[in-house]
């Protein structure tokens, strides 16, 4: 079973991934956070006689481009402009 939950902040969402039953393991991603901040969210995860709140956390987006006025970029999709150097 997955479900997807809208991030509070930003764009994109969480992903959750039961693949058992009782008490197996929720596996947990993300899109990209499109941010420069991280976040963060509370979850509340509940089953039969179970219920639990997890916190998920997701590091900002690394920008490493910006212009000499020190602006990042940010594309008309609303994500951080990059460069990656090719040696």
């Amino acid at each position: 079973m997955t479900k997807q939950i809208p991030w509070n902040t930003g764009n994109g969402n969480i992903i959750l991934a039961y693949k058992g039953q009782g008490n197996d393991s929720v596996l947990v991603n993300s899109d990209i956070n499109d941010d420069e901040n991280e976040r963060k969210q509370v979850l509340t995860i509940s089953g039969s006689s179970i219920k639990r709140q997890v916190t998920v956390t997701q590091q900002a987006c690394p920008v490493n481009f910006r212009t000499s006025e020190g602006d990042i970029i940010k594309t008309a999709d609303g994500y951080y402009f990059n460069v990656q150097e090719n040696v």
